[in-house]
């Protein structure tokens, strides 16, 4: 049996993520459960700390405009606003 080589397939692992999905999503976990851990301050203030970090992962991990992740449109976006920019001044001679 020939296997075709030429599919771009996604590797989904779980869920319907791909590996990279999945890293963004347990770093923003892990990250948030730190916060969570070592701020020394009462139960509200630790979790209005650790949230923010959780929501971001989970945001980067899943989150998909089109067919592009939040994350790429992010890349897409800094891209565009690092771009050299070129004045041009007068016509051409």
């Amino acid at each position: 049996m020939k296997v075709p080589q030429h599919l771009e397939l996604e590797d989904v692992i779980a869920w319907g993520l791909e590996a990279v999905d999945l890293m963004w999503v347990a770093a923003g976990a892990a990250a948030g459960w730190w916060l969570y851990a070592y701020v020394p301050a009462d139960l509200d203030i630790r979790i209005a700390a650790a949230t923010p970090v959780v929501i971001a992962g989970l945001a980067l991990g899943t989150l998909r405009i089109g067919d592009l992740a939040l994350r790429e449109w992010m890349a897409l976006a800094a891209r565009f606003a690092l771009r050299p920019r070129r004045l041009l001044v007068g016509g051409e001679p």
